[in-house]
């Protein structure tokens, strides 16, 4: 018995490192890593070339990997792309690509996602409650930390919505709130957007499927939740959105020196940026692009001297770095879970649902596909559990 589960723990360390020590660590998207070759030895020394054959067989999304990889190896080659992208997209694929995802039991998945909520709250609290941190000084930057923990959140609502045990509905409702509030305290506006959009998306679904019997209890209890965690949070909430409206008159001024000014001058730089390399983008060199903008003229001082990094909006960063090849590979990313779902469980369905209204909304303002921490967040959860049959999820031991 001991045999058995040392076995199913290294297999399975890519999950349990996501729903822990990635949460901590600067640099744990790295150690990943490792913890992905650790599950890939176990399970071809366990399992031989089975699981692989199967997946690749029946999983869709991981020939879709396996393009992706295939044009970013390219990309690197040919015009410079981002090696903590291109390392862990492959990390994840090969995971997905060999990984026996009958693993991942009700039970488990409860256990991660309420230490996960319970790990992330914590650290969000640390960090801006009670350590008083700038954002920008965080173990993980705060804006793909916020949408690792509002993906547990949706995981959390998720499993709330479909269990039918009482205690575990309840402990589960618990982590979705508790994660919630983590969320609020990052103070990343891009990614409450994305959450409202894929809460509402879930609610939406579960109330055009299942027959709803309203109980007074469930509806004080709703109410006393919604006010306690509106009371807790609107300090916080009133700040950010006070912030948003000062930076949106100061461009109505005129002044574009501000965050969000910052952003519509990346956005508005793009087509100048891909001009005449529309099809495969300009890689790394999209920099030297906006050097030779700037000294025509046709960029601003302030935009050339913050050297940006990235465009914070997915879409366009990857319209710039990759071209339009890019854009239609990350649209397959979004779209392709969805047309999966026929003979997906309720919980597979609702967790594909929440992850990708999440990250296709966050997208509009951040780059999640660019950060290894919510890359691994996205590809585990929608690689091996949602896009695998529903026979291989339902032992709840």
């Amino acid at each position: 018995m001991f045999k058995k589960h040392l076995i199913n723990g290294l297999i399975l360390l890519p999950f349990i490192w996501l729903s822990t020590g990635m949460l901590i660590l600067r640099n744990g998207d790295k150690t990943m890593v490792a913890m992905v070759i650790i599950s890939l030895i176990t399970t071809l020394i366990v399992y031989g070339a089975t699981t692989l054959k199967h997946n690749l067989s029946t999983n869709k999304l991981l020939w879709l990997l396996f393009i992706i990889c295939g044009y970013f190896l390219f990309s690197y080659v040919y015009h410079g792309l981002s090696s903590r992208e291109i390392r862990a997209f492959i990390a994840a694929t090969l995971l997905v690509a060999i990984f026996p995802s009958s693993l991942l039991t009700q039970k488990l998945i409860i256990w991660l996602t309420v230490i996960s909520a319970l790990i992330s709250f914590c650290v969000t609290y640390y960090c801006m409650i009670y350590m008083h941190w700038s954002r920008d000084t965080w173990p993980i930057n705060a804006i793909p930390y916020g949408t690792l923990i509002a993906s547990i959140s949706v995981i959390a609502l998720s499993l709330s919505l479909t269990l039918t045990n009482n205690k575990e509905k309840t402990v589960t409702f618990l982590a979705f709130i508790l994660s919630s509030y983590g969320l609020i305290i990052t103070e990343s506006r891009g990614v409450w957007l994305g959450f409202i959009f894929a809460l509402a998306v879930i609610l939406i679904v579960f109330m055009t499927t299942k027959k709803i019997k309203i109980t007074w209890r469930s509806i004080m209890l709703a109410f006393v939740v919604i006010i306690g965690v509106s009371v807790i949070s609107k300090p916080l909430i009133s700040q950010r959105l006070s912030q948003t409206q000062q930076e949106y008159n100061d461009i109505k001024s005129g002044n574009m020196n501000t965050s969000i000014g910052l952003r519509l001058q990346m956005w508005q730089s793009a087509p100048m940026i891909i001009e005449h390399h529309e099809l495969l983008g300009q890689g790394d060199q999209y920099i030297q692009v906006l050097d030779k903008l700037f000294h025509q003229g046709r960029i601003s001082q302030v935009l050339y001297t913050y050297q940006p990094a990235h465009f914070h909006n997915q879409f366009i960063d990857y319209i710039v770095k990759k071209g339009i090849i890019g854009l239609i590979l990350l649209l397959c990313l979004f779209i392709l879970p969805l047309r999966l779902l026929k003979s997906a469980s309720p919980l597979q369905r609702y967790i594909t649902i929440s992850l990708v209204s999440l990250f296709a909304v966050a997208s509009l303002t951040d780059v999640p596909f660019n950060h290894g921490q919510t890359i691994f967040m996205y590809l585990f959860w929608l690689g091996c559990f949602t896009t695998t049959s529903n026979n291989e999820h339902v032992n709840h031991d």
